[in-house]
């Protein structure tokens, strides 16, 4: 069972690589490749002609559940629509966990001049130290069973300096 065990944490592990950045680190998947960090607060990696694509960010504002309810309705609404024209996304409910929320959506990306399914998780938490962290992981839904596990491993990854 410790074998077992052992192997599972590896196998978890080795999906993921780290940044560490001058204000924060995180984790990110280990096949995306991280993007030049034009601010220190801002942190993007992605799959070199893919949808896939993870984006972390971190303020100095300490949000009450309530003001994240109400960011990840806005985000919603922003995925949902832009300028008043629907975008063919469509999210779901905003899951509030204390001081975190989340939101799963669902939509297409084109790629080689095809139509993508694709999935993205969007959300934003506050530390016990204050820090807000905000952004979202995308990918083809496809692939929903690899990366749907990591989107908590990287919110837990998140620390700032």
């Amino acid at each position: 069972m410790m074998l077992a065990l052992a192997a599972m944490t590896l196998t978890a592990s080795a999906q993921l690589k780290t940044f560490d950045g001058k204000l924060f680190s995180c984790q990110y998947p280990a096949n995306f490749e991280a993007q030049e960090q034009w601010f220190d607060e801002a942190f993007n990696a992605k799959i070199e002609n893919g949808v896939e694509f993870l984006s972390v960010s971190v303020t100095d504002l300490d949000m009450t559940s309530e003001q994240l309810k109400e960011w990840a309705d806005g985000m919603k609404m922003m995925t949902e629509s832009s300028f008043g024209e629907p975008t063919g996304w469509k999210a779901g409910a905003p899951v509030l966990k204390g001081k975190q929320v989340t939101f799963r959506a669902e939509g297409e990306e084109e790629i080689d001049d095809q139509k993508v399914p694709t999935v993205k998780y969007v959300y934003c938490f506050v530390t016990p130290d204050k820090k807000c962290f905000s952004g979202e992981l995308k990918f083809k839904k496809s692939d929903e069973a690899k990366y749907k596990p990591l989107v908590d491993k990287i919110i837990a990854s998140c620390k700032a300096k």
